[in-house]
């Protein structure tokens, strides 16, 4: 379970050997205090910022399309799209089942279908069969719907900047060391103390590695480049 902004705020105040927040002042606190908390938000926003698919940011939107309309909003906090994921669920009552959308390119949409969906109106042609990225901050999904289908699908989470003291980060409380190593660098970087921070700027550096390490690069499966050679019968 992620800890809370306070926790951190704490574990870092500890570290420092300042005085810790209660509750009730979390609000309203000046000096080393509100730096320490400054200090954890820019390292739990640098640690986010450090990859687009961290699996604690993954999420999942379902959108209830509308008769007539290609092009829809992305979700809040939301950062990066799993293409392949797109899926109209299965729906008794309109007649359809379980169907994955196929990814396309925008400018195919232009080219091959843009000019059938506006024609359709809002009526519209059909199941949707493909999903593509939008000119804006979104996706849009072709044939035009006919009915109010239901897609969902998955998608990574921006972080969002923490305030109350009981909001989470998310980050497991595994990680609570590299998010504390992160605060330390921006807290001496705040305090114009350039040692100190390049020093535990390598710790964090090498705390994000092995955050990359576990949680990123996975491998499904190796290749075997021996090379087998056969020797015939009497050599």
């Amino acid at each position: 379970m992620p800890s809370t902004f306070i926790d951190l705020t704490n574990q870092l105040l500890r570290r420092l050997n300042e005085v810790e927040i209660s509750q009730a002042d979390f609000p309203s606190v000046r000096g080393v205090q509100a730096l320490a908390k400054d200090a954890i938000k820019a390292s739990v926003a640098k640690i986010n910022q450090a990859e687009y698919e961290w699996p604690f940011n993954a999420s999942e939107h379902t959108q209830v399309l509308a008769i007539g309309q290609e092009e829809y909003s992305w979700p809040v906090y939301f950062k990066v799209s799993d293409w392949n994921s797109f899926q109209i669920q299965a729906n008794s009552g309109l007649g359809v089942g379980y169907q994955t959308l196929k990814y396309m390119d925008r400018d195919e949409w232009y080219a091959n279908h843009r000019d059938d969906d506006m024609d359709a109106g809002a009526v519209g042609r059909g199941v949707p069969e493909y999903v593509f990225p939008t000119h804006g901050n979104g996706y849009g999904v072709t044939p035009s719907p006919d009915a109010a289908y239901t897609v969902k699908f998955r998608y990574y989470m921006n972080h969002t900047d923490l305030a109350a003291y009981d909001d989470q980060t998310r980050i497991p409380a595994t990680y609570d060391n590299v998010i504390i190593n992160g605060a330390l660098y921006h807290f001496y970087m705040f305090r114009d103390n350039v040692e100190a921070a390049g020093v535990t700027a390598q710790i964090f550096q090498q705390g994000l590695k092995e955050m990359q390490s576990i949680l990123i690069n996975k491998y499904e499966y190796l290749t075997d480049t021996r090379i087998i050679r056969k020797v015939r019968a009497g050599a």
